[in-house]
């Protein structure tokens, strides 16, 4: 007897071989026959009939920042009804484990956007990445997590964050030591391999050769590199083939992070990043990227930008709760609205002198570090329930429009006339450079998301939601592969599993075949819809009908059963 049966299946298998009518037979959580013949409906406890249906490998999301919501939502609903089955977490070289000793506060702060809880409750009494395995392990996972090592993190628990010690740019010989021996201690525990942010506070001064170093002794152990690379805009170029040096020096495997061009005049350059990608692989250095089929990065509630000049190192948690409850009557208050407007005009000032001086270090060892985002260009007005003829623009062009002084004065009306459900979206990026993205046989799907079991209430001033944390894997399967057909079924799936996964290493998922763990998304490919987008981006896609975890229904004809067959991966 099989324990789960799934019939009449078109299976499209991960491999991008064309799709084929078999019959699956799953036992004790794992694909045990598959069979073009077809299987007596008498052998299988549980039937799945699929009659027009096609049945995948799960999908695997290359890039998410779940290690920060799992604990808080561990049915992983989000997830499940988008078909995704493993997660890749710790990334951006921001993650929830593997640092110092007294970081544990900071990774709290980190925490907060991606509770969506009370910050009250909100705690970390872990340290190394075994330890948050075990916590997670204890409390249940509903997809299955392949953690990487944080460099951001780690840096910033032994040298400090900007401003007491991240600031500087070479570590001392103790410190490269400690943080060397935190990336061993996450690789014993197994972690799939090293993330950073280079384009952040918590990477942006560090020299290649430091990472280099670090990648050595991911190296060791047979581990990745993946990176939010130093630029995705005026220096995408040279930060392209920053990746492509580290990985070649360090000998190790590796992936741009969702890889993209932000603003207009950058538009076209991932024509030539896939064309460094071809010459890199030509010489025999396995790198790839993954990508996200939107047009603008991460949205979040407003306020964001108002409680960043709020809340500082010393504000206590009841001050915190306090500013969230009335955010658009503090920022209403003259005296603290000229506090934060003072402290956006003056910081922001403060951060270019000091990216002018960090461009000039820089470059004295071969990095090319780029221009700071200007907040008034960089983010875009996407939900406002008072002002939608200005949705779409970018807060500099609203001031311009509505003859304002400067894009916080744009913000503070926006954020008071809504009430506080105020969204912005960063960036903006070209339809035609996702779609060449999409085109390389290397690319692989991702969010950059998060898992939640519930939606995000807009209002919240650190509400963090986009469309890609629901709608990414239907959205690329319905616009690109069924309307507007850049890409088959097939190539499609194959990018969603079997690529990242093989990219992972590991061996026993991402494909439908015979031995292989019972992760697999069944969808109606005539049917499959994105229902998310800015405007309201938590709402579950269309047309995936089932999902299996470890061969167990997590998604039963559309319905969530909250069960927690997820496991927290090691590195094979």
């Amino acid at each position: 007897m099989y324990d789960i049966l799934i019939q009449n299946g078109i299976i499209v298998d991960g491999t991008g071989n064309p799709w084929y009518r078999a019959d699956i037979g799953i036992r004790a959580g794992k694909i045990v026959e598959v069979a073009r013949k077809g299987i007596s409906a008498s052998s299988g406890k549980h039937i799945i009939d699929a009659s027009g249906l096609a049945v995948a490998p799960g999908f695997c999301d290359l890039h998410t920042h779940s290690d920060f919501s799992i604990l808080w939502h561990r049915h992983a609903r989000s997830s499940i009804h988008a078909g995704v089955t493993t997660e890749a977490v710790g990334q951006c070289g921001t993650g929830a484990y593997a640092f110092a000793d007294g970081y544990q506060q900071a990774v709290v702060m980190d925490m907060l956007p991606y509770t969506n809880t009370d910050p009250t409750q909100v705690t970390v009494d872990w340290r190394r990445l075994g330890e948050w395995r075990e916590k997670v392990e204890l409390n249940g996972t509903g997809v299955n997590i392949a953690p990487y090592v944080a460099h951001g993190t780690i840096r910033n628990s032994v040298m400090g964050v900007e401003g007491q010690g991240g600031e500087r740019y070479e570590p001392t010989a103790e410190e490269m030591d400690k943080m060397i021996a935190l990336v061993r201690e996450a690789m014993e525990d197994g972690a799939f391999g090293l993330s950073t942010g280079l384009r952040y506070p918590w990477g942006r001064n560090s020299y290649t050769e430091e990472v280099i170093e670090l990648c050595k002794v991911v190296k060791e152990y047979g581990g990745l590199y993946i990176s939010h690379m130093r630029s995705e805009e005026d220096a995408l170029i040279e930060a392209a083939a920053e990746l492509i040096r580290i990985c070649e020096e360090a000998g190790v495997r590796g992936s741009m992070s969702h890889h993209k061009a932000v603003f207009m005049e950058n538009w076209g350059k991932p024509a030539e990043t896939m064309r460094m990608i071809d010459r890199a692989r030509q010489r025999g250095v396995d790198v790839m990227c993954d990508f996200y089929p939107w047009t603008h990065a991460a949205e979040g509630n407003l306020g964001q930008l108002f409680l960043q000049h709020l809340i500082g190192p010393d504000t206590s948690l009841d001050q915190i709760m306090s500013l969230l409850g009335n955010l658009p009557g503090v920022i209403q208050d003259p005296e603290t609205w000229q506090k934060i407007r003072k402290g956006a005009i003056e910081g922001f000032a403060r951060e270019t002198e000091a990216n002018e001086q960090r461009k000039v270090v820089l470059a004295k060892h071969g990095v090319t570090a780029p221009d700071l985002w200007d907040p008034a260009r960089f983010h875009y007005l996407v939900r406002s329930e008072r002002h939608p003829d200005v949705e779409g623009r970018n807060l500099g062009e609203i001031a311009r429009l509505w003859g304002m002084e400067d894009y916080l004065e744009v913000a503070r009306k926006l954020y008071t006339d809504d009430e506080g459900s105020t969204m912005t979206a960063g960036g903006i990026m070209s339809e035609d450079d996702i779609i060449t993205i999409l085109k390389h046989p290397t690319s692989a799907i991702s969010t950059d998301g998060a898992a939640f079991d519930q939606p995000w209430d807009l209002s919240n001033p650190v509400a963090w939601a986009h469309p890609r944390n629901y709608g990414s894997y239907a959205k690329v399967l319905q616009r690109y592969v069924r309307e507007m057909k850049i890409i088959s079924l097939e190539e499609a799936v194959r990018k969603m599993t079997s690529l990242p996964l093989g990219f992972l290493g590991i061996k026993d998922r991402g494909l439908v075949k015979e031995g292989f763990w019972a992760d697999v998304t069944i969808f109606d490919p005539q049917r499959i819809e994105n229902k998310a987008d800015y405007h309201n981006p938590c709402v579950y896609p269309h047309g995936i009908q089932y999902v299996l975890v470890n061969g167990q229904v997590a998604l039963d004809d559309g319905s969530h059963t909250d069960v927690l067959a997820g496991q927290v991966l090691k590195r094979q």
